[in-house]
Order: C-alpha cells, then structure tokens, then sequence
C-alpha cells in the first residue's frame, strides 16, 4: 500500500534585493511576483540495510544513500521494515526479503527527500521466510521460500503481483529451498536438506515452461545451506557457475562443485575441497573475476549459529577458484564475525573494491578490500546494528 508523501514546502524566491519577511494580511497584496522553484530531489545510489534488537526481538532499518563516503552510520533518517531483512534491487527500487512468518517481500521507492517509502508487499502465508530473490528483468524475478509451505515463486518486480508457481515437489520432502542462479534459459536453485542426504542437489527448471527439468546431484559433498544476507551460487564471466556447500550434519566436506557454461549437469572433473585446503568448515562464496573469490571459515563449529553470543567464529578468506588453492585470511587484523547467524555478504561496487559486512562483539562496520593490491580497511562504522546489505541503484 502506498503511503503518503511529504507535503511540499513553501519557498520564496528572493532575486536582486534582500526583502523583509512580509506578513500578507487579509486584503493586502504581496509584491513579490516570483515562481517558487522546484524542490530539491536527493539523487539515491545506493541502498543500505542495518538490523538492530537483541534475541528474538529484531527489526531492520533501511535508507538511501547518495554515495558511500560516510566514516559512520545510524538509523536517524532510516524507514523500519519490521523483520530481519536482506535487501535486492532491480536497479531502481529496494527489495526486502524478511525472515519470520509470514514469509514477506517489501518493494520500497525512495523520495524527492531520498526516503524509503513502502510501495507494495508480497506474503505467502504458511512459509516462514524468503531465502532468495533473483530479478530477471522489470516484469520478471524469481523468489524461493521455506520453512513451512516451500515453494519458488514467478513475480512481477513493478508490479509485484505473483504470475506463477514452480512446481518442484519432484525433487523430494522436506527441503528448503535456498539459493538460485539464472543462466540461459534455466533457473538453477540450491536444495538444502540439512546434511540428511549426505549429497549435494540442485533443481534445474526449464524457464521456457516454468517447470522442472532434473534435479541433478553430487556426493562429493552436501549441504548447499545459506542465508537470507549470504549467498552460495556465483557465475564466471565465461557463464561457469560455482555452487559451495558446507558439509554441515554430514561427513562430507565443505567443498565448491561446478556446472560449465552451456550444461545442465555438476562437472565431474573438477572439485574444490575446501575442508582439505582450509582445515575448516566453509560458508559462503563471492567471486570478483579472474578466479579470485571469498568464502568464510569457521573456527568453531560448535558456535557456528552464533549461539555462543560473546564469541563470534568466522573470518572472511581468499581462494582461487581457477587452480582450486586457499590464499589465506583475507586481512589478519580483521576482527571475527558472526556470519551465518547475523550476516554475511560481499558486494563489488567497482572495478577495484569490494565491501563486505562485520558484526562482532567489538564493532558492527562495513569494510572496503581493494582487489588488486589486497588492501583491507574499515570504509564505515554502524552506530545502530549490524548491516546486512547493500545495493546500488541506477
């Protein structure tokens, strides 16, 4: 439902002389013949969502920026969605997938003054949780939700109204739909059974008739968890798609499995065993070109749902996905972070630099890792809550 935009200021122009503040009185005529001018519009890059509370009890903030120069941030000029949320962009509006039932997606617009302000919303009752959103174009964007009723939607980004529903109840009970990738004419979605299966699987639809074509799978490894703020799936500019697995409540190894551009089926020559190169449980994947990409690791996996609140377990870790080799802490003086159960994300917002999200005990930020040279820095501090996303508008 859309909301009411601020009212317009009156403004008086005042050109050649400096005038007295003119009362106008009930007959008098003002002198000042002038048009008023047009009100100022905040140009909106950039989109930024911060979640604050404690336990149970969480809510996101979300606010336009104009650009990414800030040492800090709050919530003083931020809308409240009302859920932990992440957040999407089709290039233009802001998207918030919420976790908590019911299951809601929030399209929200940005005013003349850069405020979010709520458009229109999706809820599918019965699922507890969006786990991914994929925008295709301005008509077209895929949704997987679980947790309860899991299905993947078909909706329509400016309208948001729902045009369809994926039916993958061939692919087996109780699975929870995670994270997705489009490449050609297919939508390839990670499917999570929690380690139950002891493999890897992924539903490949056919989007020429929105249905399933096969679900294909790996035993190398298993697990393809992530959440609402990570992501898993990740395409090389040659259209190869790496999907990383964690391993977790199986005894298979976290691990990157490969789908090469042009197939529809895992590449069975290649395997990158993380657990075998880190000595750690993985999570995540973030990849900037040229095989360099990210994951984190865990130092405790016992603690890897954050339940220990005093001692966040995981650090952000380089790898190269070309020659399958570990290169090491991503920055050693980089505190640890809370990642599966806070956030965890990496968005590349240039040809150079990458900004990635901490929340640990000491400092919740945003820091800047410069590609080429390795350097890593804090870019901005939040002063509200931890930070789970960040787009960029057109």
């Amino acid at each position: 439902m859309k909301t009411n935009t601020l009212k317009k200021a009156a403004h008086i122009l005042f050109t050649g002389f400096i005038f007295t503040t003119i009362i106008i009185l009930s007959g008098c005529k003002s002198d000042d013949n002038s048009i008023p001018p047009e009100e100022t519009t905040v140009k909106i890059n950039h989109g930024l969502a911060i979640v604050s509370g404690a336990g149970d009890v969480k809510t996101t903030f979300i606010q336009g920026l104009t650009n990414l120069n800030n040492s800090s941030i709050d919530n003083s000029s931020s809308t409240e969605v009302g859920q932990f949320s992440s957040i999407y962009s089709d290039g233009k509006s802001m998207f918030t997938a919420g976790f908590g039932a019911p299951a809601t997606m929030k399209k929200f617009v940005f005013d003349k003054t850069g405020k979010a302000i709520l458009d229109q919303e999706i809820i599918i009752p019965g699922s507890n949780s969006f786990s991914s959103l994929e925008i295709l174009n301005e008509t077209t964007g895929y949704a997987t939700v679980g947790g309860g009723i899991s299905k993947v939607i078909q909706f329509n980004p400016t309208t948001m109204r729902i045009t369809g529903e994926i039916n993958l109840k061939d692919a087996g009970d109780g699975l929870f739909y995670s994270d997705m990738i489009i490449r050609d004419t297919y939508l390839f979605i990670t499917l999570n059974d929690f380690g139950g299966s002891g493999i890897a699987k992924i539903a490949v639809v056919d989007l020429n008739t929105n249905s399933l074509s096969k679900i294909i799978t790996d035993d190398r490894t298993a697990t393809l968890f992530n959440t609402l703020t990570s992501e898993i799936m990740t395409a090389d500019a040659q259209g190869d798609i790496y999907i990383q697995a964690s391993g977790l409540f199986s005894d298979k190894p976290s691990g990157v499995l490969r789908i090469k551009a042009g197939e529809t089926e895992f590449d069975k020559d290649y395997f990158f065993d993380l657990k075998a190169a880190t000595g750690k449980t993985c999570f995540g994947l973030y990849h900037f070109g040229n095989g360099v990409a990210c994951t984190t690791i865990s130092e405790n996996d016992d603690n890897f749902f954050g339940t220990d609140g005093a001692n966040p377990a995981f650090r952000y870790r380089k790898i190269n996905l070309s020659n399958t080799t570990d290169l090491g802490d991503l920055e050693a003086s980089l505190p640890n972070t809370f990642a599966a159960s806070r956030t965890s994300f990496m968005k590349q917002v240039s040809e150079e630099e990458v900004l990635f999200a901490i929340a640990g005990t000491e400092e919740d930020a945003l820091y800047s890792f410069e590609i080429s040279s390795g350097t890593v820095s804090r870019k901005m501090k939040s002063n509200s809550g931890y930070i789970t996303g960040l787009i960029s508008l057109k």
